[in-house]
């Protein structure tokens, strides 16, 4: 039975060995990935600046804010 453990050891092993090296050349003679070049990258858009606080309260857009939550319920169990 010593002797079966052993040879199951060695065989996994060597096993484990052969496929890490095996993986190693493939990704080693993989094609490599393209490098960054910033030539292709397409310019960025213009942005509006962000309004202030004070300029979305003068605005129309402050009675969103003030419009009444409707209350909603929350079931809640007390576990098993």
């Amino acid at each position: 039975m010593k002797f079966w453990k052993s040879l199951i050891r060695v065989w996994f092993t060597l096993a484990s060995l052969l496929s890490f090296l095996m993986g190693w050349a493939i990704l080693a003679h993989a094609p490599k990935p393209n490098q960054f070049n910033s030539a292709n990258v397409p310019a960025m858009p213009s942005l509006d600046p962000v309004p202030s606080l004070q300029q979305v309260m003068l605005s129309g857009q402050s009675q969103a804010f003030n419009q009444p939550r409707q209350q909603t319920r929350i079931l809640r169990s007390g576990g098993s």
